[in-house]
């Protein structure tokens, strides 16, 4: 399957315009060798490659890190075959690297989103960089005919984005979109079904969490899960002010378990009905953006005598969704690109979430079938054995695409084991989506 380009690597190097490095990890161990450009003021890495996968050059694919934090240039994918493109969003500044762009950070918004597009339009080497160079120029094997994005956790809603709001640009140049365990609904993402954080966001930045999941779970709906609101609760002097109030005390009730506040009061790992559980948000400046149905029971319950300013109103948490869920994408983002093909990634277990019934996966996997694409969840298993050769083939799940799971509750037929690293299967998702572009 895999080709060598006899060529020898050829990078142009223009003093004070494009710089090269090799990238050391702690251990001072090189992992990587980039080429750093600036496209539309956006702080773009281009990691090398002097083994391309294909005889014409080597694929490209745009890595967009998750969370809603800033994150920096770092190849977390780590692929050694293949040009991986990693850049900041306006007004991120990554110390370590020396690199900013400019603008200001709207937390995985609207500018987030078009500088996306500027760098996927980079890639396939429709436009320029700020000193007139395209990848081609800096980069000659770069196969501009080959170009994904895979988007980590939260950065998989991004290209869904970048699809739906400028699929008129990206038509027939993005290939493939690929999403890592991505939260694509506000519920989701902000962790209404679990796991829960067990401390709030304002008071650390790195809030330890609990497996738990939401005993108040009804049923799976194609963009919105349905969950029972009824004991929703505000309580601002509470350590959640939003939260499930099980016991209906009117506060957040919780007990100190291994120095950190725990609402399992009986201690048997699960959240019963009479326990409380508590809410997440994103935030955006001043505001606290709680997923679209919480916002809305909030309003239907009438929890709020007044409401409060520095959480979002119905309308604004719909402005503020609607370009950050991917269950509201897809549509568009099919329109607009009606070759696109995306693939899903999903391990037994969730990085994050703790729903059984894997229905952000479900999800994913119906907005894009209904809407037309070649979707497929998780990499032929041919393709992570090619990258991890201790993985035994026949534990692996062998999906075809555009055929849902005979059943959702039974997650080891079709999700990845947890024996296998996560980096893995990114790995072996990219070299297929590429070689499916390819052949």
């Amino acid at each position: 399957m895999k080709k060598k380009l006899l060529l020898p690597l050829l990078l142009v190097l223009l003093a004070g315009v494009i710089t090269t490095g090799l990238f050391f990890s702690a251990s001072e161990e090189i992992v990587g060798q980039y080429v750093d450009v600036t496209v539309d003021g956006i702080a773009v890495r281009l990691y090398t490659t002097d083994d391309p996968r294909y005889e014409e050059g080597a694929p490209i694919v745009v890595l967009i890190k998750g969370g809603y934090e800033e994150k920096d240039l770092y190849d977390d994918l780590q692929l050694h075959d293949t040009i991986v493109v990693t850049f900041l969003f306006p007004g991120v500044e990554d110390d370590k690297m020396g690199r900013e762009s400019e603008g200001v950070y709207d937390y995985r918004g609207e500018d987030s989103i078009e500088a996306l597009k500027y760098v996927i339009l980079y890639s396939v080497g429709e436009i320029e960089d700020d000193d007139g160079k395209k990848i081609n120029d800096v980069l000659d094997y770069a196969l501009t005919s080959n170009v994904g994005a895979i988007g980590v956790s939260n950065g998989g809603n991004l290209p869904v984005a970048s699809a739906a709001l400028y699929g008129d640009e990206l038509n027939g140049y993005l290939d493939y979109i690929i999403q890592w365990e991505t939260p694509i609904s506000s519920q989701v993402a902000a962790r209404d079904l679990g796991e829960i954080v067990l401390e709030p966001l304002e008071l650390t930045d790195s809030p330890r969490r609990g497996e738990f999941f939401n005993p108040r779970y009804l049923g799976y709906g194609k963009k919105s899960i349905d969950v029972d609101y009824f004991d929703l609760t505000y309580n601002e002097n509470s350590l959640f002010e939003i939260f499930h109030d099980g016991n209906m005390d009117g506060k957040y009730t919780y007990e100190m378990v291994d120095g950190k506040p725990n609402p399992d009061l009986n201690g048997n790992g699960e959240l019963s009905m009479d326990e409380d559980f508590p809410l997440d948000y994103f935030p955006d400046g001043e505001k606290r953006y709680y997923s679209l149905p919480v916002t809305q029971a909030l309003l239907d319950f009438g929890v709020f005598k007044e409401w409060p300013e520095n959480i979002a109103t119905v309308e604004e948490a719909e402005d503020y969704w609607k370009i950050r869920e991917s269950v509201q994408l897809y549509s568009a983002a099919m329109n607009n690109m009606p070759d696109l093909k995306a693939m899903f990634l999903a391990n037994v277990e969730d990085h994050v979430q703790s729903n059984p019934h894997k229905s952000h996966v479900r999800q994913a996997f119906d907005g894009w079938n209904d809407n037309g694409a070649w979707i497929q969840i998780n990499p032929d298993p041919e393709y992570i054995t090619e990258v991890d050769a201790f993985v035994r083939i026949e534990e692996l799940p062998r999906n075809e695409p555009n055929v849902a799971p005979s059943d959702w509750d039974d997650i080891e037929a079709y999700c990845i084991p947890e024996n296998v690293d996560s980096l893995k299967y990114q790995q072996a998702a990219v070299k297929h989506m590429a070689d499916l572009v390819y052949w």
